[in-house]
């Protein structure tokens, strides 16, 4: 990959990224019928990403541990107030809303983030970012669209709160990380973002040698394929990409959501939501075009 341009290069390490994301929904799933919580599951995996990435550091890149004690700050904010609110937020609105309600409302972010760059930044959105986005946003509601159902109000509050707070994590994640190597960036903002989780749902890690094999393989395959590899992607993505476009690559993810659900699961699409999933593409490859010939 080291012989690819940049862009190349951040292009295909946020699609790996999105996949990535793309299988939280099947170890969730896993992990929920099998009777965890919701507090248990997302602690026990950024506990054990944390573990594991430190392991992996200490034994083969000590030197890489290393950051400023502003880096470290950074992190910690990013873990906390981004991974660790928006996981909270994101299952708040799953515990209220249809899980699909809950996913639109999660996947407004990269409107908000074209929409916080065009305000705050000097990435200002143009014409084709813009009818690509909506484009990408329409295939996203057919792929998505089913059962709405709303529980509980706050809960839509909650979904969209999980929706801004990540696109806010995107946007400081790509100004402020330009320099720190991604692994290492990954290494601290998982960390503190399992010390929130813990403080925040309070699990019984007392019970972590009593899991089941299959609760402890959705642990060990969420925190490996769905936390450390895509978080470090999306951070080595957001290096070499503007943050409004890699918002809009990583709706790669309910793409493979999709998919996952139709060959693990056995689920059916409709010919709306096909349909939905190759407008999102189209979406995708006329923007990266696009940009690549400005």
């Amino acid at each position: 990959m080291n012989k690819l341009n940049p862009r190349v290069r951040g292009i295909i390490e946020i699609s790996i990224g999105s996949v990535g994301f793309g299988f939280l929904g099947v170890f969730g799933k896993i992990a929920f019928q099998s009777g965890m919580t919701v507090g248990e599951f997302l602690t026990y995996r950024f506990t054990l990403a944390a573990m594991l990435l430190w392991i992996f550091m200490l034994l083969f890149r000590p030197h890489w541990i290393r950051l400023s004690k502003k880096q470290i700050l950074i992190a910690a904010l990013l873990g906390i107030f981004g991974y660790g609110l928006f996981s909270t937020l994101y299952f708040t609105a799953i515990d209220g809303l249809s899980v699909t309600l809950a996913a639109l409302l999660l996947y407004t972010y990269p409107f908000w983030v074209n929409v916080f760059s065009h305000l705050f930044t000097h990435d200002k959105i143009s014409r084709h970012e813009a009818l690509c986005l909506v484009g990408a946003s329409a295939g996203l509601v057919m792929l998505l669209w089913g059962h709405i159902e709303v529980r509980n109000a706050w809960a839509v509050l909650a979904g969209l709160l999980s929706g801004i707070s990540y696109a806010i994590y995107v946007l400081v994640s790509g100004r402020v990380q330009q320099n720190v190597r991604p692994i290492t960036s990954s290494l601290y903002v998982i960390t503190f973002g399992a010390v929130a989780l813990a403080l925040f749902h309070h699990p019984h890690f007392e019970n972590v040698p009593h899991l089941t094999s299959v609760q402890a393989s959705a642990i060990f395959g969420i925190a490996i394929i769905s936390t450390i590899i895509p978080l470090t992607m999306e951070l080595a993505a957001l290096q070499k990409l503007k943050s409004s476009e890699v918002a809009l690559l990583m709706m790669i993810e309910p793409i493979t959501a999709a998919l996952l659900g139709v060959f693990i699961f056995k689920e059916s699409l409709t010919l709306v939501q096909i349909l939905g999933a190759l407008t999102i593409c189209v979406s995708l490859v006329i923007n990266s075009r696009l940009r690549a010939s400005l």
